[in-house]
């Protein structure tokens, strides 16, 4: 198993920069998408780890619980959807340990992993690596070598790889080269660019023993959700072909194998008798 299917379950205003004293004026439709991703989890036999936010697991307790009940992980992606270096290291902290303690007490299932919302871990916050370690959490998929104006870090290796520093995994988002240009696999970059584009880059890295990490929210999988007043670049990546994301999502779980990140994490340390070592100091620009 070489390819990871994650959701961060949030909705569509949390994927949008709304601040969280907002978020009771919007519209809730974070069902529609999510049960459209359960559908197609489901129809394909695909297990999947779910990135949810605390604040999703105090609003739909039973979601939750029927997530874990259909086999897929569970894994944190923060309280209140805010990007990382926006934080103090005391409200990183508290945000990360109040959605463990939700996720497992709701589940009573240990929680390991994190993805930071916007992967704002980059080398302005790289001490949350440290916290999350302290925390319990022993992967994290907070990390992109692809930078965009809310993150990104260039020296980021892509692979998965220790953190030298401390015991903890990371799993960064997964890039591929089409016509000398440097895409993620998921999200937005699924959805805008053709799908064989996705599709080549995942066949040139399993060719090569690479293993991928693929990403996705349930507001991608509700074309109808609200429009919000965004900054352009936002309102392109957020709206953008949303109607193809079923279709192509169908696809993909035709053409490829996928499981959960622990799942593919351990099998990646099966295959490589050694795992490459990474310093916090390596990844700062």
């Amino acid at each position: 198993m070489t390819n990871a299917f994650s959701i961060d379950l949030e909705d569509w205003y949390h994927g949008i920069e709304l601040p969280y004293s907002s978020w009771s004026q919007y519209e809730r439709r974070l069902e529609v998408g999510h049960y459209k991703i359960l559908e197609l989890l489901d129809k394909y036999s695909v297990k999947a780890t779910f990135f949810t936010l605390g604040w999703i697991a105090d609003h739909y307790p039973d979601l939750i619980k029927e997530i874990t009940s259909l086999g897929h992980e569970l894994g944190s992606h923060s309280y209140s959807h805010e990007k990382v270096y926006n934080q103090s290291r005391d409200v990183f902290r508290q945000e990360i340990r109040r959605t463990k303690k939700t996720i497992e007490d709701l589940t009573g299932q240990k929680v390991i992993s994190h993805r930071s919302p916007f992967f704002s871990i980059t080398d302005k916050s790289l001490w949350a690596l440290e916290i999350l370690a302290q925390e319990g959490y022993e992967i994290d998929c907070s990390l992109s070598r692809i930078k965009t104006w809310r993150y990104g870090i260039d020296n980021c290796p892509d692979t998965i790889f220790n953190i030298s520093e401390y015991d903890i995994t990371e799993f960064p988002t997964t890039t591929f080269q089409i016509f000398n240009k440097n895409l993620n696999m998921g999200g937005a970059y699924f959805r805008i660019f053709p799908y064989s584009y996705t599709a080549r880059g995942i066949k040139d890295r399993q060719q090569s023993g690479q293993y991928n990490m693929f990403y996705v929210h349930p507001w991608e999988y509700d074309p109808d959700h609200p429009k919000a007043k965004m900054e352009w670049k936002a309102k392109l990546t957020h709206y953008s072909r949303l109607k193809k994301m079923y279709p192509n999502t169908e696809q993909l779980f035709k053409d490829f194998d996928f499981g959960t990140v622990s799942a593919v994490i351990e099998d990646f340390k099966k295959q490589n008798k050694s795992i490459p070592h990474v310093s916090i100091e390596d990844l700062k620009d």
